[in-house]
């Protein structure tokens, strides 16, 4: 926010001629360099020397004597007591003194003056306070501020009571920007503006806010603090790391005033135009409150103070541009008009209930409420799960739009009566978002009952008609209701039990209501809200539980563990989907109908014995797909251990003159290159042994077949240790790969995935190199550690594997899609810091007589050992 000199909230006096600055300085305290005037009356000027800043104030009044005296000795004590903050340090004039009296001339008149040397650093720039980190310091600095000013206060007291007993009490210290005293303060800024459509929004808004702090402005504490410890009044350090705050520059923002104030001051300060908006301010006020505990009405008092504060600054800003035109930059000006329309743009009571979350505050109690609809039996209310764990939810069905409505008018069916979970995380609406963030939470109920169900009043209150629903604002609870018929008109009142109205809809049918219950009669709390805001709006919104005689409130949706799969996606508690590139997803993805109907079968027959006929299926299955001369299936173990028997077999059966032929399908076997079955078949190999992965994730299913012919008739061979369930699952991934579409969608995918990393390998300079084919790569980093590349794929919804420190490990399922290819490559582009791709030119046309050139090959053979 641009930052105003709080004296400039003042009216500019007309004062006579004060002695001239650089003279002054020279002559009583041997100084010189680069001045700089401030407007403020009195008058008051930076000098700048070397890498020195100080400020020079004149007075002429006995009480701005007083205030000087008592700044004086209040700096001079945090100088020599307190260490955490740096404050300005008076200077002693060549005479000795820290406040130099002068004689009246023909020039000017009698007065005094005093001169605080700046502490040393940088005033911030705006980018410095834009992270939560940042934040989190300028309120801890904040804080301590009033801690050391407290305890500096304290200190020159003592000593005063010990030097004399009989002291006259040190009138308090008095800013120019003490919120106490901003109604006539912005009355007379705004005398100068004569624009009301300039004018009167900022005295609206000043108004609104001071009758809301004028109640409990008696219940606020009052002690010495900084007006304004933020922005360019503050100076802080960058050397090894982001810019802190150290101390702080102007002694004249010290002052009385209530403690809630000088927090307001830096929140006014922190709104932001864009990003978190208000909500910028919560890591401040959080840092603030644990270092220095704020109490009940102060929090209730932060918000409208801080819009205050934020009100006089452009009204300082918009007189300024009043009296002299085009002096104040157009750039500060707008900048803060936009952030006061942002700071009105969000309700008070969220804005307290934003607070009130950020520090854990205890929530309140819930009100008693009668029953909303009393013929209504609530044992016969079926509730019907959304939420991502739900079993209604199947094989996708949650992309259908209209998918919630279809299960809530199947689980009514049975009793005709039916409703929606308060505070549960739809499924349906987190897939459906395109951002980082779903509005999914549900702050409301839908409810299905007959219609013509009355409908009487929770609680007294008085009726409005807006936007289609029928509102009741009570005491301690507001009511919006959509689907009512009701005669009642605006503004009438009801008590707790007055009929309200019937559930619309036709004889005999179903109607349809849906319920908000909240706290502020104001403020209509959304549908949905974000996972980030939901705990918030639960602080403004109430449970329909408490008018429907039925708990209807959703559990909490706990652990952020993985709950569902589909495809290639993963889907957590609060439905939202992570792109499975860990292997996890198996060959066909999450979820596979076919795959849960074969476990689902083989469960209800037998599981964990050897030589079952499922085993015997899978095994043939397998074959099948194999060369006719690789006949025997000899092991069903783990992927290492059949790499390691095949490679032992290898040696023991063939001559070493002729080493055998293993191909290791491990990776590439099942159709993961895209283009053929085994990748063997594509280079013309014939292996003498294939070495097959699961084609289960994590099941021991991998295989290791051979001739039978080379067998000797003494080898033992292990017996198979796969579970029967396994390997009925694996035959039906087998019959599933022999579906077209399945085949054809991972060639596609195969090509895309390849070509997009490719692009992604140049644009990071080879910082990696490709290895693998198909859907299961690896890209092997030259240096560094690719843990910390996992993590922040998994930090964008993109799950792979660290392997070995240098390598990262991307394993999709045929059904990877194009759409989650695009997110990867973005995702990975994002983590590596790769700058954006330079727009290609269109290609010219070649003429016809042309050749066009032919691609070198670029694929890869199966490993041999």
């Amino acid at each position: 926010m641009a930052d105003v000199d709080t004296d400039e909230m003042q009216e500019v006096a007309k004062p006579t001629a004060w002695p001239g600055a650089d003279v002054f300085l020279a002559d009583h305290y041997g100084l010189s360099g680069d001045l700089e005037p401030l407007e403020t009356d009195p008058p008051s000027f930076l000098l700048r020397y070397e890498e020195v800043t100080c400020r020079l104030q004149f007075g002429r009044e006995p009480d701005e004597l007083e205030q000087f005296q008592t700044r004086t000795e209040l700096l001079s004590h945090i100088h020599a007591e307190f260490g955490r903050v740096q404050a300005p340090r008076p200077l002693e004039a060549i005479d000795g003194s820290s406040i130099v009296f002068y004689e009246a001339t023909a020039d000017h008149d009698a007065g005094f003056a005093i001169v605080y040397a700046h502490p040393p650093g940088e005033a911030p720039n705006r980018g410095a306070t834009r992270d939560t980190a940042a934040r989190q310091q300028l309120g801890l600095f904040a804080a301590r501020l009033i801690r050391d000013l407290t305890a500096a206060q304290d200190a020159v007291g003592r000593e005063e009571d010990e030097e004399d007993d009989a002291r006259v009490e040190q009138p308090p210290l008095i800013a120019a920007s003490d919120l106490r005293q901003a109604g006539p303060v912005v009355v007379r800024l705004l005398r100068d503006v004569s624009d009301p459509a300039v004018r009167d929004p900022i005295a609206k808004a000043m108004v609104t806010a001071l009758r809301q702090v004028q109640p409990i402005g008696a219940d606020l504490r009052v002690q010495l603090i900084h007006h304004h410890p933020a922005g360019r009044d503050l100076v802080g350090e960058a050397e090894d790391g982001p810019w802190a705050p150290t101390g702080f520059s102007d002694p004249a923002a010290l002052g009385d005033g209530w403690i809630v104030a000088s927090l307001a001051a830096l929140c006014a300060d922190l709104v932001d135009e864009d990003g978190d908006g208000a909500l910028a301010i919560l890591p401040a006020v959080a840092a603030f409150h644990a270092e220095l505990p704020l109490q009940e009405t102060e929090l209730k008092a932060l918000w409208p103070l801080t819009i205050v504060q934020m009100g006089l600054n452009l009204a300082a800003i918009e007189r300024w541009e009043a009296m002299a035109p085009g002096e104040a930059t157009s750039q500060a000006l707008l900048q803060a008009r936009r952030l006061f329309e942002v700071a009105l743009g969000v309700h008070p009571a969220f804005m307290h209930a934003a607070i009130l979350d950020c520090l854990d505050w205890p929530l309140a109690d819930e009100p008693a409420l009668e029953r909303l609809l009393p013929e209504i039996d609530p044992d016969l209310i079926r509730l019907v799960d959304l939420s991502a764990t739900s079993s209604l939810l199947t094989e996708g069905n949650w992309e259908d739009p209209e998918v919630d409505w279809r299960l809530l008018a199947r689980i009514a069916w049975d009793t005709k009566m039916g409703a929606t979970r308060y505070g549960e995380y739809r499924m349906s609406r987190a897939f459906a978002a395109t951002g980082p963030e779903a509005d999914n939470l549900a702050l409301h109920v839908d409810l299905c009952v007959p219609a013509g169900t009355v409908a009487v009043a929770p609680f007294g209150g008085m009726v409005r008609h807006t936007g289609g629903r029928l509102l009741l604002t009570g005491k301690e609870a507001s009511l919006h209701l959509e689907g009512l018929d009701t005669i009642l008109a605006d503004g009438t009142a009801l008590f707790a039990g007055d009929r309200l109205g019937v559930v619309a809809g036709a004889d005999g049918s179903i109607g349809g209501l849906r319920i908000r219950l909240g706290r502020e009669a104001e403020l209509l709390p959304p549908l949905f809200a974000t996972p980030a805001t939901g705990r918030l709006w639960k602080r403004l919104s109430l449970s329909p539980s408490l008018i429907l005689g039925l708990d209807v409130d959703a559990p909490e949706a706990g652990s952020t563990a993985y709950v569902r799969g589909w495809r290639e996606h993963v889907f957590d508690p609060l439905g939202f989907g992570s792109i499975d590139l860990s292997g996890a997803a198996g060959l066909l993805g999450h979820g596979h109908p076919a795959l849960a109907e074969a476990a689902y079968r083989q469960w209800l027959m037998i599981n964990g014995l050897s030589g079952t006929p499922a085993e015997m299926e899978f095994q043939a299955a397998l074959q099948q797909r194999m060369p006719g001369e690789l006949d025997t299936i000899i092991a069903l173990t783990d992927e290492g251990q059949a790499l390691e028997l095949a490679v032992q077999l290898g040696d023991r059966l063939y001559p070493q003159d002729e080493p055998p032929i293993i191909a290791d399908e491990r990776r590439t076997g099942f159709g993961r290159t895209g283009d053929v079955y085994w990748a063997f078949e594509r280079d013309g190999v014939a292996p003498d042994i294939v070495v097959t992965g699961s084609p289960v994730a994590d099941e021991r299913l991998a295989a290791v077949i051979l001739r039978r012919s080379v067998l000797p008739e003494d080898l033992q061979l292990p017996r198979p240790d796969a579970s029967a369930v396994a390997c009925r699952i694996g035959t039906a991934v087998i019959d599933a790969l022999e579906e077209p579409q399945l085949r054809e969608a991972a060639r596609q995918a195969s090509a895309e995935f390849m070509e997009r990393l490719r692009e992604l390998q140049v644009r990071a300079s080879d910082a990696f190199v490709i290895e693998g084919e198909g859907l299961s790569l690896d890209l092997v980093f030259e240096a560094g550690d690719t843990r910390a590349v996992a993590d922040g794929l998994a930090g964008r919804r993109v799950l792979v594997q660290s392997i070995a420190g240098d390598r990262l490990r991307l394993t999709g399922p045929l059904c990877l899609s194009l759409a989650s290819i695009d997110r990867v490559a973005t995702a990975l582009a994002q983590v590596l810091g790769l700058p954006e791709p330079e727009p290609e030119e269109p290609p010219e046309e070649p003429d016809a007589a042309d050749e066009p050139p032919t691609a070198p090959s670029d694929e890869v053979s199966p490993a041999v050992v």
